[in-house]
C-alpha cells in the first residue's frame, strides 16, 4: 500500500516535533523550510542581554528522524482545495496531510519610524543576529533612558517582554550603571503582565526593582531624530536607548481559500485540532494559528504532538496548555502555566525553576527527537493549571 504524504512546512520546533512522531514506515513525511538551520529562539534573550557566544543552532537535516525528509525550499503558495504547495525553488508538493507550521513574521513596518529603530538596534525577539546588534548597544551604554517594551498586543512569548526589562535592570546594576538609568517599560495592557495572577507575582518585583511602568500605550509612531515614542493615546516616551519588539503577522504564503487566514494573515484552526478551518487534511500549529492561546515553544510543542496522533488515526486534542519559562533575573525563574479551563497559576519564581529553565536549553535538542517525552510528562502531569491554582489559592 502507498504511503500516505505528510507535508510539513516549517522546520521551527512544532514542525520538526511533528516529524519525529510520525511514524516513517507508515507515512512518507517532508519537512521543507526556506532555511536549512534551526534556532533555539528563547536563548536570543541572553544573547541581547547578557551576550552570549553559545551556538544555538544546528542544521534540520540532523534534528530529523531516519526516514524523515527535509527540503529546502520556500513554500509561495498552498491550494488547501486541491493538496499542493508551490516552492520556489523546486515545484509542486503534493500531500495527503499538511501541516503549516512557519511561526510568525516580524512586521516593522506596521509602525511609522520603526523601521529605522529595528534596523539600527534590533530587539530580543526575532534573530541571532538583531539580538547580537542590540547587545552592542546595551554593553556600550552609559546611561540616560531605556524605554523597553511591546509595540502591539500580539507578540511572542508573553513573558519575555518583562524578562527582558528584569535582565536589563540586572546587567545595569551588575555594570554600576543603575543609578545612572531610568528603565520604562512600556505595554498596550492595563498592568505590567497581561494576565493578573501572575502580575501579583512580578509587580511587586518591579517595583522593587525601580522599573518604571507605562500601561495602556499603544504605540502610534518613533521619531528617531527626536528619540520619542508617541502612543496612540497621546502620551510621549523621550528614549537615549530604544528596545522595541515590533509586531508580529502570520504566513507571507499565498493560502487558497484566503478565508482561512485573519487580516494579520494567521490561520483560522480549530483549538483543540489544529484543523485548519473547513479542512480535515490540513493542520497549522504554533505560532502561526489563531487558537487563543500564548504563541510559545511549548505551545507549539504539544500541539503537534496532538496533530501527530491525529494523523496517525488516534484519537487526541490539545486542552490549551501553555508552560512559559519565565527568568526574573538574579538566578530565580518562576513558569507561566494555564490552560483552556483554568486561569494563569501564581507560580512564584525560585533558584530551582531558573535551573530548570537553563536545563531546557541544555536538552532542548532532545526534545525535538521526543527522546525527552517522559521528562515532559512528568511535569506536565504534576504541574497542571488546576493543581496549582488549588495550591496557592489555598496558600493565600
Amino acid at each position: 500500500m502507498e504511503m500516505k504524504k505528510v507535508l510539513i512546512i516549517g522546520g521551527g520546533g512544532g514542525g520538526l516535533i511533528l516529524a519525529n512522531h510520525l511514524d516513517t514506515n507508515e507515512y512518507d513525511v517532508t519537512v521543507v523550510d526556506k532555511s536549512d538551520l534551526h534556532f533555539y529562539q528563547p536563548w536570543f534573550l541572553y544573547i541581547a542581554f547578557k551576550g552570549s557566544k553559545r551556538k544555538i543552532s544546528r542544521p534540520i537535516g540532523e534534528l530529523l528522524k531516519p526516514g524523515a525528509n527535509f527540503v529546502k525550499d520556500e513554500i509561495s503558495t498552498i491550494n488547501l482545495n486541491e493538496r499542493k504547495a508551490y516552492g520556489s525553488r523546486k515545484g509542486i508538493y503534493n500531500y495527503d496531510y499538511l501541516a503549516i507550521a512557519t511561526g510568525t513574521v516580524p512586521d516593522p513596518d506596521q509602525i511609522p519610524g520603526l523601521r529605522q529603530v529595528y534596523d539600527e538596534y534590533g530587539d530580543y525577539h526575532t534573530s541571532v543576529w538583531n539580538s547580537e546588534k542590540l547587545w552592542s548597544h546595551i554593553s556600550k551604554f552609559k546611561g540616560g533612558t531605556i524605554a523597553i517594551g511591546q509595540s502591539s498586543p500580539t507578540c511572542k512569548c508573553p513573558p519575555s517582554l518583562l524578562e527582558g526589562a528584569f535582565l536589563l535592570e540586572e546587567h545595569l546594576r551588575k555594570v554600576g550603571l543603575r543609578d545612572k538609568t531610568r528603565i520604562v517599560f512600556f505595554t498596550p495592557f492595563p498592568r505590567a503582565y497581561p494576565a493578573e495572577p501572575m502580575n501579583k507575582i512580578v509587580e511587586p518585583m518591579v517595583h522593587e526593582r525601580g522599573i518604571e511602568v507605562m500601561p495602556f500605550f499603544d504605540v502610534d509612531t518613533i521619531d528617531d531624530q527626536k528619540k520619542t515614542i508617541t502612543s496612540l493615546e497621546g502620551e510621549s516616551l523621550k528614549y537615549d536607548l530604544p528596545i522595541v519588539v515590533p509586531p508580529c503577522r502570520g504566513t507571507k504564503m499565498k493560502i487558497i481559500p484566503e478565508t482561512v487566514q485573519d487580516e494579520d494573515r494567521f490561520i483560522k484552526a480549530d483549538k483543540k485540532l489544529m484543523k485548519i478551518e473547513g479542512f480535515d487534511d490540513a493542520f497549522a500549529i504554533g505560532d502561526c494559528n489563531t487558537l487563543p492561546t500564548s504563541k510559545t515553544g511549548v505551545t507549539a510543542h504539544l500541539e503537534a504532538m496532538a496533530v501527530s496522533e491525529i494523523i496517525q488515526g488516534r484519537y487526541s486534542e490539545f486542552n490549551g496548555r501553555i508552560n512559559c519559562p519565565f527568568d526574573t533575573a538574579y538566578g530565580k525563574a518562576t513558569f507561566v502555566i494555564a490552560d483552556y479551563n483554568n486561569p494563569v497559576a501564581p507560580y512564584p519564581p525560585t533558584k530551582v525553576k531558573h535551573m530548570m529553565k537553563m536545563t531546557m536549553a541544555r536538552i532542548y535538542w532532545m526534545t525535538l527527537m521526543g527522546t525527552a517525552d517522559p521528562i515532559f510528562e512528568q511535569f506536565f502531569k504534576f504541574t497542571t493549571p488546576e493543581k496549582l491554582n488549588k495550591k496557592y489559592a489555598s496558600a493565600e
